[in-house]
C-alpha cells in the first residue's frame, strides 16, 4: 500500500485508513477487513471509521444482519477532489 496522505502527513490511522479507501475506491470493507489489510488492531480502526462517515468520505451500508461495511463515497466532492490528487502525486512520484 502506498499511503499518499499518510507519507505526505505522517503517520495517522485515520489517514491510513482514508489512503486504504482511496486505493481501493470500489471495494466494500468492514472493520476486521480495514484493520487485516493495515495490519492494525480493529478496535483502534473502528474509532475512525465513524469520522469518515461523519465527513461523509465513506459510506457505511448493512450487509446482512450484523455485519456493517464500508465504502469509498465516490459522489462527495471532497473524495473526488482527492482521488484526482491522488492520482497527480503518484504520477509525479513516478517521473522522480
Amino acid at each position: 500500500m502506498k499511503g499518499v496522505f499518510n507519507d505526505l502527513f505522517g503517520p495517522s490511522i485515520f489517514l491510513m485508513v482514508l489512503d486504504l479507501f482511496l486505493e481501493n475506491p470500489r471495494d466494500l470493507m468492514n472493520v476486521r477487513e480495514v484493520a487485516r489489510r493495515l495490519g492494525k488492531n480493529p478496535g483502534s480502526i473502528s474509532r475512525h471509521l465513524p469520522l469518515l462517515v461523519d465527513k461523509n468520505y465513506i459510506t457505511r451500508t448493512r450487509v446482512g444482519e450484523k455485519i456493517i461495511a464500508y465504502q469509498l463515497d465516490q459522489n462527495n466532492k471532497i473524495v473526488q477532489l482527492f482521488l484526482e490528487f491522488y492520482e497527480k502525486f503518484e504520477e509525479i512520484n513516478s517521473e522522480e
